[in-house]
């Protein structure tokens, strides 16, 4: 490959450094990996500058080189030393089968290669469960501050991912909408986020503008391809190669150009699948959810409900919803608050025309503070107490896009009965106790 670029571009490879980590040892974090990367890089002397080096990831490595861009450089105040960067099938948002990893089936699989007998990985496993709040807490330092990596002359980041699960007994870990390891959605660098706030008035909640993320990404989804076959193992195809010259030699002023020639090849793809009964390529949105309080605590036990303004047996979106296009929900094993919906926008989409009415999001939380029973908890249960989200025709696809994460917070207001904490003057508790 160093040959090929070297041939084809004006930017001959001086030096080829391949890099290697331990991810199997339940001991191991990402955090550890990325403390070793950086020992590594001094030691090796390798360059220092600003945007003077190019570098290629697969799978976790998306999150090692992230984490360690934003934690030695941007957290510094400095620009990290990567030009062109390549993802290839990056876990940016989580894994569907990382929790999996750490079930017996997951141990039989992987842990006989690792050095220690059964481990799978475990922490590292944690930080690619969806919507695990590692990948939400690193989105926050790096797609959502004005200071991050691929702001204007900083990194030109190209992600690259297939849209074809595994074939053989390999085959029994696919998921709809991914190319059997990872989502094409959570691949994506270029996010979202959104807030809801219904803890001052849960009647008229207030919600903000959906933020998109800081700073250009180039995205290509390569028809066809796997979670291996896009690292080019066995041989790199001419559908791979060519890409990946072009990510690898984009210039600051191309870069522009490069991204939108990305967006072309995906959208082309995405058409050839998107009226396909079979939602195996379809186009989801990976949405994410974490709900707390005003006291800043987090809620475990809630529930979405998707549906239209009459909740009823004859309502046609919650059908849709539950039995099309929303049947994917993960809730995060480390904090329950956090949950992954994966919202099918090519079979959505269609239900656009055929349901010709708003959708609700109703969000219920426990416990219910109108069950006398309890002397704390939420009241959402009733329109009276608290008022869903209603997206009508129009805003939908504004804020269901494919291929992309859109993390979304909620607070909610936590009541308390009075007998929760009273006060009583000294001479009234004496009359209350002559009276007993």
């Amino acid at each position: 490959l160093a040959s090929v670029i070297s041939e084809r571009s004006s930017r001959p490879v001086s030096q080829l450094w391949v890099g290697d980590y331990i991810s199997l040892d339940d001991d191991v974090k990402i955090s550890d990996i990325t403390a070793a990367m950086q020992r590594a890089w001094k030691a090796a002397r390798l360059p220092s500058t600003a945007n003077s080096n190019d570098v290629i990831v697969h799978s976790t490595g998306g999150l090692v080189i992230r984490d360690w861009m934003a934690t030695y450089w941007m957290d510094k105040g400095k620009k990290p030393p990567v030009q062109n960067l390549v993802m290839l099938a990056p876990a940016n948002f989580g894994s569907p089968i990382a929790h999996t990893g750490r079930s017996v089936l997951g141990r039989v699989i992987k842990g006989v290669k690792s050095e220690k007998t059964f481990n799978t990985g475990t922490q590292i496993l944690k930080s690619l469960e969806m919507a695990s709040t590692w990948t939400w807490e690193l989105a926050q330092r790096d797609r959502f501050n004005s200071n991050n990596a691929f702001a204007k002359g900083g990194v030109r980041c190209t992600v690259m991912v297939g849209n074809t699960g595994y074939s053989g007994l390999r085959g029994l870990v696919n998921k709809d909408g991914s190319d059997g390891v990872v989502y094409v959605a959570t691949a994506n660098l270029n996010c979202a986020r959104i807030a809801l706030d219904f803890s001052s008035n849960p009647l008229k909640p207030v919600s903000s503008k959906i933020e998109h993320s800081q700073g250009k990404t180039a995205f290509r989804v390569l028809d066809n391809f796997d979670h291996d076959r896009v690292k080019g193992t066995d041989r790199v195809s001419a559908e791979l190669l060519e890409p990946l010259l072009g990510a690898l030699t984009v210039t600051a002023s191309g870069f522009n150009r490069w991204c939108g020639e990305c967006a072309a090849a995906t959208d082309k793809v995405m058409e050839k699948y998107a009226n396909k009964r079979d939602a195996e390529k379809h186009g989801f949105q990976n949405t994410v959810f974490y709900v707390d309080d005003d006291s800043g605590d987090s809620i475990d036990d809630y529930a979405v409900e998707f549906c239209g303004k009459l909740s009823n047996e004859k309502d046609r979106w919650a059908k849709a919803f539950y039995k099309n296009i929303s049947a994917k929900v993960h809730v995060y094993g480390g904090n329950k608050a956090y949950r992954s919906f994966m919202i099918d926008c090519c079979q959505l989409y269609k239900d656009l025309d055929r349901i010709d009415e708003s959708l609700c999001i109703r969000l219920s939380a426990m416990p219910d503070f109108d069950d006398p029973r309890n002397v704390v908890g939420y009241k959402t249960y009733s329109d009276e107490d608290i008022k869903p989200v209603v997206l009508d025709q129009q805003s939908l696809k504004h804020y269901f896009v494919q291929n992309r994460t859109l993390l979304v917070t909620v607070k909610l207001k936590r009541y308390q009965q009075s007998r929760v904490f009273r006060l009583r003057r000294p001479d009234q508790e004496a009359e209350v106790q002559n009276q007993i």
